[in-house]
């Protein structure tokens, strides 16, 4: 009998350090910090992490302006150390009728064409940019040079 009372003591001290664990993380983005759109100064990104506990934790960015009314809803942006601080790595502006976001400056990690916000990065974005700024890449230098 006592070999069972302690099983099933052991069963509920596991099950409190789960609930513990748990409960520590929400499983939901946290609003983490916002920048300036750099010429576009009526336009905040508000940025987002997820709150879990793991090594690279997904972020999150929404367009908002002066009124937080919704220009962009939330789309997936990078990952970064878990439990990010601040935003001061990330870099957002918009030029030529492009918004890009760097995490941290010069690597672009979401670009879009405003006329077109639901289209999927692309490359041609970002030989645009890099006649502006040539410290801009994206994954690899070598693709941006590409013809």
């Amino acid at each position: 009998m006592k070999h069972i009372v302690n099983k099933f003591c052991n069963y509920i001290y596991l099950m409190l350090l789960f609930i513990g664990l748990y409960s520590c993380f929400s499983n939901k983005y946290e609003f983490i910090g916002e920048k300036k759109v750099v010429n576009k100064e009526s336009w905040r990104v508000k940025f987002y992490q997820l709150d879990e506990f793991e090594v690279f934790a997904p972020i999150r960015y929404e367009v908002v302006n002066e009124n937080d009314s919704l220009i962009i809803g939330r789309h997936r942006l990078t990952g970064a150390d878990a439990n990010l601080q601040s935003v001061d790595k990330f870099y957002a502006k918009i030029q030529d009728s492009i918004f890009f976001v760097c995490y941290p400056y010069p690597k672009v990690v979401a670009i879009k064409h405003i006329s077109n916000w639901n289209s999927s990065n692309q490359w041609g974005l970002i030989k645009k940019l890099h006649k502006y700024d040539t410290s801009l890449y994206q994954n690899s230098a070598d693709v941006i040079n590409k013809k």
